[in-house]
């Protein structure tokens, strides 16, 4: 699952605690499950949900959420952009002290596959999501590096 692995190389590069603490981080994907269109071509789609964990974690909410929307906008931008699906984005907190909380997140995703043959052998190629048809926008500012007209 290539979209879990982008979510924790996102988060740690996103947050300094992340950065200075990855093994208080856990990122893994549960309820997954396929799909499958009737198409002439060879894909489908992994659906699943992933989990982040920061265990111990002396930030705001906002510290962890902020990474994680600049990875929906950058790999799964109808998170932001469809209301139907942005609620799907779940979250939890124990809150251990006045200065410490456990949070976890539940981010929604899917995995486009085409699967072609090389060699004479099936190869998956994961495929990146289509880029959202807004140009300019505020959500491009603040995650795509963009400039509002």
């Amino acid at each position: 699952m290539k979209k879990a692995e982008l979510m924790r190389e996102a988060l740690i590069a996103g947050n300094t605690w992340c950065k200075a603490n990855p093994e208080q981080i856990t990122v893994w994907v549960e309820k997954g499950n396929i799909g499958i269109e009737a198409t002439v071509e060879p894909s489908f789609m992994y659906l699943y949900t992933i989990n982040i964990l920061a265990v111990e974690f002396p930030g705001a909410v906002d510290d962890l959420m902020l990474p994680i929307m600049a990875w929906a906008w950058q790999y799964q931008p109808d998170l932001l952009l469809n209301p139907d699906n942005n609620r799907k984005v779940e979250f939890d907190a124990d809150i251990i002290s006045d200065d410490l909380a456990d949070l976890l997140f539940k981010v929604p995703v899917w995995e486009r596959v085409m699967v072609e043959t090389v060699d004479g052998k099936p190869v998956a190629k994961h495929l990146s999501e289509d880029r959202p048809r807004i140009y300019g926008g505020e959500w491009e500012v603040v995650f795509g590096g963009g400039e509002l007209a």
